[in-house]
């Protein structure tokens, strides 16, 4: 029971998460903005970060974000913020990187979903 429920959690993550611009349905960061997400420039790409940020400062173990070029047009994929007490040292799968990104000033760490151009 318990590895189907994993599996079950994976499987909905993995598509919630999706990537490119149809699985975002074409909206743009405004779009998600207007439907109450919280989105802002951020990174050192200063990408437009959507997402739910009550769920990270409520400090859910993991939180979903949607991520747009500079000026929120473009959707470029997703990132996966996860906590630093459920982190186990699992590889972040894009850019080469060995370890996930920390997020200055949280408890969290990242992983982007698409080829971001940094390693």
């Amino acid at each position: 029971m318990k590895t189907r429920l994993i599996v079950f959690t994976l499987t909905l993550l993995i598509s919630c998460l999706g990537t490119g611009q149809a699985r975002a349905g074409g909206h743009t960061a405004d779009q998600l903005a207007d439907a109450g997400f919280d989105c802002f420039n951020s990174g050192p790409s200063n990408w437009v970060h959507c997402m739910d940020l009550d769920k990270l400062i409520s400090g859910k173990r993991s939180v979903p974000v949607k991520v747009f070029s500079e000026d929120g047009s473009e959707y470029l994929g997703t990132e996966l913020l996860l906590h630093e007490d459920v982190y186990a040292g699992q590889p972040c799968p894009q850019d080469h990187l060995n370890l996930w990104s920390v997020v200055g000033g949280t408890p969290y760490l990242a992983c982007h979903h698409f080829l971001t151009g940094h390693h």
